[in-house]
């Protein structure tokens, strides 16, 4: 028997009325005779008729026509003629299309007098009519394609309006989970899932939607049968992966359903599968789809590039962006006021020397396996992270600072297994820790980081291989938290040109020496308009390494304005004293530098004097020496700033071959009261008379120290009782007027 195959689209939104009136011309062109024709669907159903009109008698015979009528006309390619009670003829002809399917009935319905004519040929009338069948099946056709289309440009739409929202949260997004889950909710949401989940396990993480039908389903037994059976089965597939999955555990319902999973393998940088999104059974029941696969391949990618961005290359665990999400992202997840986290930051105390021993490879080695060390025993809601190079850090989360020194301890004990070997040497690596606690009151969680990281670089400063606790009272740690804060605007005046440069007069003490001289101060103002306090800003700069970049800026400002006030400077002879720091003078390419900068203006150098610290030369000697006498065969002078505050200040005098001895601070202020400083002024000024150089004393405050120096031998005072320091520009503008004078 010869079914009809009726397309299932709607007929009447198949055929426009333009394609209608077109076929309706052509039909009475083709049998004029005709006084209507009608368009009936499988269903029998009138779709179209030529007139517009409804006709009961037609509908009616069309209605009861028996379904072996409708077979045989439909195997012999042939036409039924019938006659209706009110003596009219219908002839019915099978529409056919390219599959040679029956889609319908085409009606061509005559008069009682055309019906019994002698010249009424049903196959004549069938043959002429065919061009006309053709170009309805046509229509038919094209008309379903056309809705086909339109039906998968309003998925595409809706897939990619999907895509573009799923886009626009995950870069719009503040951490690392937050993205994640976003795509597991909108692709399982999107597709109609009942439990979409993603799942890392070398990464710990699992993030899971589940739809309300599936609330009572075991999900456990399911991620641990997705891992072990279904995982496994994914080796070498790049796109998502149809399973059928029969009962994973006890719910009748679900091993009922007969439920497929689409799992899209989720690879590493080296192309192997570490984890897998699944989407688990349709609300619907519905199988997945070509274009359902293509969509998870999609989000596959968005959750790679996302785990790529989140975790370190080489560990494989979370790195600093990461982490620092995760951060913000736990602060709201503490339940109370007294609840609190915990931030254990950790650094390996003597990984440079196991680079500089064993080689750069040795280094990576011993950082993977420690980083695999402190997997090993990690609570289940702490989260790891490598932050840069040695330093790793761990969350506790809802945790006290009992706790986390515990566990902090535990590990630093565990670091006897972490020694390197290679042939017969051997280095132990031991590791320094630092706690921070943070809850609601923090106000900002990233704060919490640095305050862990400054009770690291405690507890190494305190002798490494230790924890230490953040502790507010501690004013070593407050200090460091502030050094730490200077930073950010230290580098902002440097590349904003904001710093300020100011010039104290240094005076003779005799009577034989008018040269001016001054000594160049920097300052730097905070965001209120005050001045940073010049200890403070000295520290922060220092321990984070950036006195080279000051020096650079402050020793290129003050030439270009010595340069600017050339023809004062010379007049008088002036001499600017730079103050230079320990680590400019142990930069290699700091010399050359200043070199540079006097060679391109038209500043003379002996117009410059540099101090060096006492300590700055004794730490640096080889370099110190190099540095001293090539700027003095120069022409410019060179003080040694600080003197006598070392333990063998005159047994290394000898070394350096100065212009001017400093005297250091600490002597001249209690001078007047303390008899050793007295002595110790004394001793220097007759070893620097013996050696031909000149001394000065800064912080003279009195008349009575100034007279008690002078009477010592002291060539140069400086201090707010010779002068208060002010504005460099002041400074050039005021020797400007008197060299016009």
């Amino acid at each position: 028997m010869i079914a009809w195959n009726i397309v299932s689209a709607d007929v009447h939104a198949l055929i426009s009325e333009k394609n209608i009136s077109k076929v309706g011309r052509l039909l009475h062109s083709l049998v004029p005779r005709a006084q209507q024709f009608c368009f009936y669907n499988r269903r029998k159903e009138c779709v179209w008729t030529s007139d517009g009109g409804e006709d009961f008698e037609i509908d009616n015979l069309v209605a009861e026509l028996p379904r072996e009528v409708l077979d045989k006309i439909a195997r012999d390619d042939d036409s039924l003629r019938r006659t209706l009670s009110s003596g009219r003829t219908v002839l019915a002809l099978p529409v056919r299309d390219d599959h040679d399917r029956v889609v319908g009935l085409l009606i061509a319905l005559f008069s009682k007098n055309d019906g019994k004519s002698s010249s009424f040929n049903p196959h004549l009338l069938k043959t002429i009519l065919d061009p006309a069948l053709d170009l309805i099946a046509e229509s038919l056709r094209v008309g379903k394609e056309m809705k086909e289309s339109s039906r998968r440009a309003a998925e595409t739409r809706r897939e990619l309006d999907v895509v573009y929202e799923v886009d626009e949260k995950i870069h719009g997004a503040s951490g690392r989970h937050s993205s994640l889950a976003q795509l597991v909710g909108r692709s399982g949401r999107y597709l109609g899932i009942n439990y979409s989940v993603l799942l890392i396990p070398s990464k710990r993480i699992r993030i899971s939607a589940t739809h309300s039908s599936w609330k009572n389903v075991n999900r456990k037994v399911l991620d641990r049968y997705l891992i072990d059976q279904l995982m496994p089965k994914l080796d070498g597939d790049r796109k998502p992966v149809v399973f059928e999955i029969a009962a994973v555990d006890e719910n009748s319902e679900l091993s009922e359903s007969g439920n497929q999973a689409l799992l899209c393998p989720l690879l590493d940088r080296q192309g192997n599968v570490e984890g897998v999104l699944a989407q688990l059974g349709r609300v619907d029941q519905r199988k997945f789809s070509s274009s359902d696969r293509r969509f998870m391949s999609y989000i596959g990618r968005k959750i790679e590039y996302v785990i790529e961005q989140s975790f370190d290359a080489m560990t494989g665990l979370m790195n600093r962006a990461g982490f620092e999400a995760q951060l913000a992202e736990s602060f709201g997840n503490l339940k109370t006021n007294t609840d609190t986290h915990q931030i254990i930051y950790c650094d390996l105390d003597n990984l440079q020397l196991v680079n500089d021993t064993f080689g750069r490879k040795a280094g990576d080695d011993v950082i993977m396996r420690f980083a695999r060390l402190l997997e090993e025993d990690l609570p289940k809601s702490a989260v790891l992270s490598r932050l840069t190079g040695d330093d790793f850090c761990m969350l506790l989360t809802h945790a006290d600072s009992e706790t986390a020194l515990d566990y902090a301890n535990r590990l630093r004990e565990k670091m006897t297994v972490l020694r390197y070997l290679e042939g017969d040497k051997s280095l132990q690596v031991t590791m320094s820790a630092g706690i921070a606690e943070f809850d609601r009151t923090i106000g900002d969680e990233s704060n919490v980081l640095t305050t862990a990281r400054m009770a690291c670089e405690a507890a190494k400063e305190h002798g490494q291989d230790r924890v230490e606790i953040y502790d507010q009272s501690n004013r070593s740690m407050i200090r460091r938290y502030d050094d730490m804060q200077l930073v950010t605007n230290i580098q902002r005046a440097l590349d904003g040109d904001e710093f300020e440069l100011f010039a104290q007069p240094i005076a003779s003490l005799s009577s034989d020496s008018s040269i001016p001289r001054f000594e160049v101060l920097l300052r730097m103002r905070d965001g209120d308009g005050g001045q940073i306090e010049t200890k403070a800003l000295f520290s922060a700069a220092e321990r984070y390494r950036m006195m080279p970049q000051i020096d650079r800026w402050v020793v290129s400002a003050t030439i270009a304005k010595l340069a600017a006030a050339e023809q004062a400077v010379e007049g008088q002879e002036a001499i600017f004293a730079i103050n230079l720091s320990g680590q400019s003078l142990g930069d290699d390419d700091f010399l050359k530098f200043i070199e540079e900068e006097i060679d391109q203006s038209s500043v003379k150098d002996s117009s410059l004097c540099f101090e060096i610290t006492e300590s700055a030369a004794v730490s640096n000697l080889k370099k110190a020496q190099a540095f001293i006498d090539r700027l003095r065969e120069r022409g410019c002078q060179i003080s040694l700033d600080d003197f006598g505050a070392g333990l063998s200040s005159f047994a290394y005098l000898k070394n350096f071959n100065v212009d001017t001895l400093k005297i250091d601070g600490s002597f001249i202020r209690d001078i007047a009261e303390n008899r050793i400083s007295e002595s110790m002024v004394a001793a220097i000024t007759q070893v620097a008379k013996v050696m031909n150089l000149k001394t000065v004393a800064e912080y003279v405050e009195s008349e009575e120290t100034l007279a008690l120096i002078r009477e010592l031998g002291v060539d140069f005072a400086q201090g707010h009782i010779i002068g208060r320091p002010i504005a460099l520009e002041s400074t050039l503008s005021d020797m400007a007027k008197n060299s016009t004078s």
